[in-house]
């Protein structure tokens, strides 16, 4: 599925609506270059999920946590970046691919073999400096990233969005 967004805040209004459909136990792996709008759509994330704290990249913590308001599961947010050179065995990675958060990984290629084998991913390519693609399809063999896939298809089509 690809759409096309034009702004940052139409960028997190697709962000807002895919926080309708995800689940606690699900990985979504964010995938763009530097300033592609991998943490703009997080924030738009996690506000769509009622978390009201200020959700920054986690580049120099590598992972920040954000309990989401009146659910028993949080949000894990990873940027990966750091651990080009290595490292990412020093992390608790079961925590963070914990079943009782909704996790999302920016720089995912430097952990790549720590990765579940079924998980969504998000890429955002900037078209110019506020216009990007975004594709966002499954990886693996789990159904419910399909299901996923079909009901955020259906709501940004609603809103005219796609």
């Amino acid at each position: 599925m690809r759409i096309r967004t034009t702004s940052h805040a139409e960028t997190q209004q697709v962000a807002k609506l895919l926080a309708q459909y995800i689940q606690p136990g699900m990985v979504i792996r964010l995938d763009g270059p530097l300033g592609a709008g991998k943490t703009t759509f997080t924030q738009g994330f996690a506000q769509g999920l009622g978390i009201t704290r200020r959700v920054n990249s986690p580049t120099y913590t590598i992972v920040k946590q954000y309990p989401i308001p009146d659910k028993n599961f949080e949000l894990i947010h990873m940027d990966a970046y750091r651990l080009e050179q290595g490292g990412a065995e020093s992390l608790d990675i079961d925590a963070v691919l914990s079943p009782d958060a909704i996790t999302f990984i920016e720089w995912a290629q430097f952990i790549e073999g720590y990765l579940p084998e079924d998980y969504l991913m998000i890429q955002l390519n900037p078209l110019d400096s506020t216009t990007r693609e975004i594709t966002i399809k499954p990886c693996g063999n789990s159904l419910k990233y399909d299901n996923v896939i079909a009901m955020i298809e259906d709501a940004v089509e609603e809103r005219g969005l796609i």
